[in-house]
């Protein structure tokens, strides 16, 4: 596998995945705006991702169809992003998908029509518990960084919105010097850069600096809700306070630190497992952003705090008597063969290759920090664990 990068001529940064031997080939243009932009109402981002597939003369989801192309895309906190995976007719599919999001047509009626549409999809979040327990995490976690708001805004945030605050975001944000393209399969790479060169059409514009992370603090200790559902399920995060080292620093210390902590195959999760504290759905995620991050517990359990203070107890050990270097190097091997085993999914090398490249992280930068961090570099990210920088989200039958 290769990864090449190079600027399109209208700076659009372009990343190559070449992938021999591959069927499947996928494209996944991107804009540097997500649902934790400061300043716009909550839930714009994704709403613009909604109409840009809206076109005067075509139906978008038809042309990608009747190429045997499937089409999609998402809003995350950070990033909104347009794909197509297929299998043949890449030229065709990626000149579609290039043109659409270049060429946005929405009126102010089909905008209202789309308010129905987003408020049905925010029910049915509603509904989720998963995504409750998720969410009501990050609320609980920051008190003022709009991560804290949902992605899909809520039924009140969508009466705010208009088709001229759309298309104003959309110029100020779909651009250039603002997006990214990735394309991975068995293409060439030149005739692949030539052809997303020859086909792009988005005006060039300025990239858009993130604003610092406002002073923040945690908002609420425990947020816990009744839904209707059989058993518990709960997240636990530590908030992130402290932005100064590398992105790729970040993400690797804290995922060795938290598989230390309680990894599956660890002693901490095997106790908790066998006791029925814990059971497979449990995971963890190190939630990673510009002016925001941290590390998130969940899983389903009838007795979270117990989960807190187990963990609590394995970061105050791991404080006091440090990390074996058996510890330490069985839970980098491990990491790092996670990392690589993930080459294989070209859904998942895409989204990871959107995700880096507006964080200023290259593939080699992670690797390369699973190949030299130390026990050091781990220890002095203990700070990230702490008894006044945690929050509790519940959702109870």
């Amino acid at each position: 596998m290769k990864i090449l990068e190079r600027r399109l001529k209208n700076g659009t940064r372009c990343y190559i995945i070449y992938k021999k031997g591959y069927v499947m080939k996928q494209a996944m243009f991107s804009v540097n705006f997500g649902a934790a932009e400061k300043g716009f109402v909550p839930g714009l981002a994704h709403f613009l991702e909604h109409k840009v597939f809206e076109q005067r003369n075509l139906n978008v989801f038809d042309a990608f169809s009747s190429r045997c192309a499937d089409v999609n895309a998402f809003t995350n906190f950070n990033t909104t992003a347009y794909y197509f995976s297929c299998c043949d007719k890449f030229e065709e599919n990626l000149k579609t998908l290039l043109d659409f999001t270049a060429n946005p047509y929405f009126t102010d009626e089909s905008v209202e029509r789309e308010k129905g549409i987003i408020g049905e999809e925010i029910k049915m979040y509603d509904d989720d518990p998963w995504w409750q327990v998720y969410f009501n995490l990050i609320k609980a976690m920051y008190s003022e960084n709009p991560v804290k708001n949902s992605i899909a805004g809520t039924i009140d945030d969508l009466g705010k919105i208009n088709r001229d605050m759309l298309m104003d975001c959309y110029h100020k944000f779909y651009c250039g010097e603002n997006s990214a393209l990735v394309i991975c399969g068995d293409i060439e790479p030149e005739k692949a850069f030539y052809l997303a060169d020859d086909l792009i059409t988005l005006k060039a514009g300025k990239k858009r600096m993130k604003i610092a992370p406002p002073a923040d603090e945690i908002d609420k200790k425990l947020i816990d809700v009744n839904m209707e559902i059989s058993k518990a399920l709960f997240n636990i995060g530590f908030r992130e306070n402290d932005f100064t080292v590398s992105p790729a620093h970040r993400l690797c210390t804290a995922r060795i630190l938290m598989d230390l902590i309680i990894g599956e195959g660890g002693e901490l999760y095997g106790e908790l497992y066998s006791k029925g504290i814990l059971d497979r759905d449990f995971s963890m995620e190190y939630l990673l952003g510009s002016t925001f991050g941290g590390a998130i517990f969940s899983g389903i359990s009838d007795n979270a705090f117990a989960v807190l203070d187990s963990i609590m107890k394995r970061i105050n050990e791991i404080k006091q008597k440090g990390i074996s270097n058996d510890d330490f190097e069985r839970s980098v091997k491990k990491l790092r063969g996670l990392f690589l085993k993930g080459f294989n999914s070209i859904d998942g090398i895409v989204a990871a290759q959107t995700d880096y490249a507006f964080k200023d992280i290259e593939f080699a930068d992670v690797y390369g920090k699973y190949m030299t961090v130390t026990r050091d570099d781990v220890l002095n990210r203990l700070s990230l664990f702490s008894e006044d920088n945690y929050a509790v989200s519940l959702v109870e039958p």
